[in-house]
């Protein structure tokens, strides 16, 4: 099982990563896919996206916006967003989505980039509120939050997925049969309704439709981290 930072940030960030997934790897399929969503605390004079952009304009490199941690697809979002819109955000790396929804949920930082899972329990209390998601289309779990690109964003299409991947070199009809046991399993209702609970979607695909995923995503984030010279901690 690999992550997105496993399979598409990790090979782009580290210059000299100790694995290539085309080589050592055969995709199976895609599994799961959570959705990063613009948070701010339920009181903020931060109505939307566009009130965002105004006010970094306003003050270039001080309007904070926490995310997980450095090198994360999270930090990606928040430096594709700057990028595209002409703005400077400064970035707080946490240790974790949690303690950035916490932080945000007690006022301590006005923005974050974070998963939609974490910010949940907070939404429900009224002690944050989500502006739009990263994603290119709207959450299941928040059909009301804009995406990004619906709010003036240009291009920005990010989620955190999971995939299933295998040794290279494992035999094809192995991999065939892999697939489409995994297909198979996360179109059950009861597995959909388990990710669900957790905020996450089930997105079984075919192993081409993961390797173009992976592809796609690679080179788009490996833009973004030249062009806003993203380190890893």
């Amino acid at each position: 099982m690999a992550t997105i930072g496993e399979a598409a940030i990790a090979p782009v960030l580290f210059k000299d990563a100790p694995y290539s997934i085309e080589r050592d790897f055969a995709p199976i399929s895609l599994v799961s896919d959570a959705t990063i969503v613009l948070a701010v605390h339920g009181d903020s004079p931060l109505k939307s996206v566009a009130d965002v952009i105004t006010a970094a304009k306003a003050q270039p490199g001080r309007i904070s916006v926490g995310s997980p941690g450095n090198g994360t697809v999270n930090q990606i979002v928040i430096e594709w967003m700057a990028l595209n819109t002409g703005t400077q955000l400064q970035h707080i790396p946490y240790k974790g989505s949690a303690p950035a929804a916490t932080a945000i949920a007690a006022g301590e930082i006005p923005l974050g980039m974070l998963a939609s899972s974490s910010v949940a329990p907070h939404l429900k209390t009224g002690r944050v509120r989500v502006l739009a998601v990263a994603s290119a289309k709207r959450s299941k779990f928040g059909p009301d939050w804009p995406t990004l690109q619906q709010a003036g964003v240009a291009d920005v299409n990010a989620s955190t997925w999971t995939a299933l991947l295998a040794p290279h070199g494992t035999p094809q009809p192995i991999l065939d049969k892999l697939n489409a046991e995994v297909v198979k399993a996360l179109e059950l209702p009861d597995i959909k309704e388990r990710f669900a609970a957790g905020g996450v979607e089930t997105i079984p695909s075919s192993a081409a439709e993961l390797a173009a995923r992976i592809k796609q995503d690679s080179a788009q984030f490996g833009l973004i981290v030249q062009k806003a010279n993203i380190k890893p901690d």
